[in-house]
């Protein structure tokens, strides 16, 4: 008897804004940890990126899709002797973009998905996009499963629809879980599989005191690490403000913002960096930009702040920082708390409050030994129970049950 051929499997990530954020990580550990005899992934992205070497080293071919450019010329007609058209033109370009942004798309997916023989599709965002690979998977009577990464508002007609037709929806965390149950997104589809992460994944390119060096930070100075695409509801402004406090107790601590910029929110970063130079804190908060290896930076410093003011669908890097065995700082919301274990392996404080952030820290970088310790019962608490192989095995469990319903 022949073995069996693997099974095709397609995964979009549905991320446009340029950025590599942590859903790119897990679905890259999460490829890593399949069963490639079982299954066969395909992955496709919006963009080109830094990360699809690592993805085609992990066994999973890729492809570069780019979303379409919707029409804008109705809109643009706010002023000016033409602005009488605006009204007239609209619809019309309303209805080219239902074209180009999903009708036709959904045809094309039609037309990759059988020709690829594809027999499972896993979106890697959110139910709220990729309609088009959904009704595509719909047409052909491929079963589809969406992990849901975010925590949303509100979940209109489009995604409630395309939920209820799914295999399943993979919630990262028991806060995802809630706040789809809460909006009435809850189909009986719904399944918890934490993100995960294997240490002896983490690759380092250089060590800490070199990279001490490189950035001209002392070998003694605590140092601090914010680890996140600079955006508002990630909190920088918060740690900022933080900061101004510490280093009136502590003057040697510095801390990194450690992320990326997408043009959407380099305002907030002119903030950011403007309140920075008001309270004169240019030597001891620095921006490092886009960083392609940033275990480099989590083994380096000695604390890591997460400081997110909206509830946090999971927290990826808290996940990095206790394979480095490193304490962590986070906010007391969304799924931190399920993640860190309060006194334990870190401390938690409540979002924006920047006096309680500031006590936190300074508590810790006072009591080294207490920082070691958190970061191997930190170390410990990810092998227990948030280790990538945990994840594949759950998430290929889901596969079978999906497909062999599908028959």
């Amino acid at each position: 008897m022949s073995p069996q051929a693997p099974v095709p499997v397609l995964y979009c990530e549905g991320n446009v804004d340029g950025t590599v954020g942590g859903s790119y990580y897990s679905l890259l550990f999460l490829v890593k940890g399949l069963d490639k005899t079982r299954y066969k992934p395909l992955v496709v992205f919006h963009f080109e990126h830094s990360l699809l070497p690592a993805y085609r080293e992990a066994g999973a071919e890729t492809l570069v899709w780019p979303r379409p450019t919707s029409f804008r010329f109705a809109s643009r007609l706010r002023g000016g002797p033409l602005a009488i058209l605006r009204p007239l033109l609209l619809p019309f370009q309303k209805a080219l973009n239902v074209w180009i942004d999903f009708i036709w798309p959904t045809i094309t997916r039609i037309g990759f998905l059988w020709k690829r023989g594809i027999r499972l599709v896993h979106l890697n965002n959110t139910i709220l996009r990729g309609h088009d690979w959904l009704l595509a998977a719909r047409i052909l009577r491929i079963p589809a499963i969406v992990h849901e990464r975010g925590i949303n508002d509100r979940y209109p007609a489009a995604a409630r629809y395309f939920g209820r037709g799914l295999g399943g929806i993979v919630c990262i965390s028991e806060a995802v879980r809630e706040c789809l149950a809460t909006h009435g997104a809850d189909f009986g589809n719904l399944v918890t599989i934490p993100n995960g992460l294997d240490p002896g994944e983490l690759h380092f390119t250089t060590t800490p005191a070199a990279l001490r060096a490189t950035l001209g930070l002392a070998a003694d100075a605590p140092v601090l690490g914010l680890i996140g695409n600079i955006k508002g509801w990630k909190g920088q402004e918060t740690l900022v403000r933080a900061m101004d406090r510490v280093r009136q107790e502590r003057p040697d601590v510095r801390c990194l913002l450690i992320g990326a910029t997408a043009p959407a929110d380099e305002p907030y970063e002119r903030e950011v960096k403007a309140l920075i130079a008001e309270r004169g804190l240019e030597q001891h908060v620095l921006f490092t930009g886009f960083q392609k290896n940033v275990a480099d930076f989590v083994a380096m410093v000695d604390i890591v702040v997460h400081t997110s003011v909206l509830p946090e669908p999971f927290g990826r890097v808290i996940l990095e920082a206790m394979a480095c065995r490193k304490p962590v700082i986070g906010t007391r919301a969304g799924a931190i708390t399920e993640i860190v274990d309060e006194g334990v392996t870190g401390l938690t404080f409540p979002p924006r409050d920047a006096d309680a952030l500031a006590e936190a820290i300074l508590a810790l970088v006072k009591d080294p030994e207490r920082c070691r310790r958190m970061g191997e019962a930190g170390y410990d608490r990810l092998m227990a129970r948030f280790h990538i192989d945990r994840n594949a095995e759950a998430t290929a469990r889901l596969y079978e049950k999906v497909l062999g319903a599908a028959g």
